[in-house]
């Protein structure tokens, strides 16, 4: 059963029950279904709590969500910035790639696990003498499709955001064309922090 971030459950060990909160919470702001009986089941033991003022978000108590605070500060370290389903949806695809596994079995991965896979594949040597992590090297330049499916865009889309200059490419076109990751997470970051402050422009 598909965790909703109205639960509040106590505690959240799983990968996928911590995505479908943050996927949740945010398909909840966009749509504007927040209401006076969203968080009726939240309590002090709740693994979270939310916060509407200066925009929506969700504040993880972190003894609740083992595995909490490595994957934060992994996002934070490799991002600047923090927890957000846009990064959520990243990890989730690159460890799909690495692990050549579904995105389901991602989501079966404790939160734990992922934090430790993720340090690990930081902390292997690289293959060559001043190679790149393999996040920023192998995984770093992905497929339209592949974009399209990390960030819920259509192949089309993701095309004329690069055509138009908003990713960057490796310069080429067709199935030769990939699309630097980074510049994706980073369109997506400035689009909630936009969204974040005409939020908070916006009288209650």
């Amino acid at each position: 059963m598909t965790i909703h971030w109205t639960n509040f459950p106590e505690r959240v060990e799983q990968f996928g029950d911590l995505f479908n909160i943050f996927e949740t919470f945010e398909h909840d702001v966009r749509a504007d279904l927040i209401h006076s009986g969203s968080c009726e089941k939240e309590t002090d033991e709740s693994a979270y709590t939310v916060e509407f003022v200066g925009g929506a978000r969700i504040i993880p108590r972190p003894d609740r969500i083992p595995g909490w605070e490595q994957l934060a500060t992994y996002i934070e370290r490799e991002t600047g910035a923090e927890v957000s389903l846009v990064c959520l949806r990243t990890i989730r695809g690159f460890l799909s790639e690495i692990g050549d596994m579904p995105l389901a079995a991602v989501n079966e991965m404790t939160v734990v696990e992922v934090g430790q896979v993720l340090d690990e594949v930081r902390r292997q040597p690289a293959v060559r003498e001043g190679a790149a992590d393999p996040l920023l090297d192998e995984y770093r330049f992905l497929k339209v499709k592949q974009i399209a499916k990390l960030f819920a865009f259509s192949s089309s889309e993701v095309s004329k955001l690069a055509n138009a200059g908003a990713f960057v490419t490796n310069g080429r076109t067709g199935h030769d064309r990939r699309i630097d990751v980074l510049s994706v997470v980073k369109r997506e970051l400035h689009r909630l922090n936009r969204e974040d402050d005409a939020g908070a422009d916006t009288p209650g």
